[in-house]
């Protein structure tokens, strides 16, 4: 079963060229997913477990503008052992702007560890076996390390966590954004972008860096605290 959320973009999404922002993209496709999880009655959330997302892959061929109408649209693909796959395309009329790939685990919160995936989630989201993206996001594997030649400062915000008290997972991209915008980089280039979530950032971390290694169409980042890796991942320009 696929589902979809529909809405014109305001101020609120945009950035100062007028085109939907990285964080804003991704939480429009997260919109859709929660719209999906609540559709779908799903009661796997109302007893101390929650999906956690912990990885994806986009591909952003045009960044919509202020005023334009977008469609995000989702559907679960499939599950196996630790991991459920959920895909994305986003619209701006008729024309696809943007399509990702997300891996998610199922995590107990009491027990504090991860879950084999319910042999019923198919049953209950309805499964569409059919691929969003070019990735084969098992296979990509983040860099250990790198050699950063830009790093940038962040300090959270209240406004950064949502209810289960550890930053959003779309405001890792603002971060992002904001490591390349001060250092002369343009996010609208982004056509392709890959994010590992590593840890969740809870409220006691006050302050974090986002630093990256750029080359000439393709860059490597991380965002951590001391020896803390949050998430890492790579972009393209194409």
């Amino acid at each position: 079963m696929k589902v979809s959320i529909t809405r014109t973009l305001n101020y609120f999404d945009i950035g100062t060229d007028y085109r939907i922002t990285l964080g804003a993209l991704f939480r429009v496709l997260q919109e859709a997913s929660g719209k999906h999880a609540d559709d779908a009655e799903n009661a796997m959330t109302a007893v101390g477990r929650r999906w956690i997302l912990s990885r994806i892959a986009a591909d952003i061929d045009r960044y919509p503008v202020y005023g334009e109408t977008v469609t995000a649209v989702t559907w679960h693909r499939s599950s196996k052992g630790y991991k459920t796959y959920r895909e994305y395309e986003l619209y701006a009329g008729d024309e696809r702007v943007a399509s990702a790939t997300t891996v998610w685990l199922y995590y107990d919160l009491d027990a504090r560890r991860l879950l084999k995936i319910p042999p019923d989630t198919g049953e209950k989201y309805g499964t569409v076996e059919q691929a969003a993206t070019r990735f084969d996001i098992d296979a990509w594997k983040p860099g250990a390390e790198i050699d950063p030649d830009h790093t940038t400062r962040i300090t959270t915000r209240p406004t950064d966590y949502d209810p289960l008290n550890h930053v959003n997972n779309a405001v890792y991209f603002d971060y992002l954004s904001t490591l390349l915008c001060r250092n002369g980089f343009d996010p609208g280039l982004l056509k392709s972008i890959h994010l590992h979530y590593n840890k969740q950032i809870g409220r006691d971390i006050e302050t974090l860096e986002v630093s990256c290694e750029s080359r000439k169409n393709t860059g490597e980042f991380k965002i951590y605290d001391n020896d803390t890796v949050f998430a890492m991942g790579k972009w393209e320009t194409g």
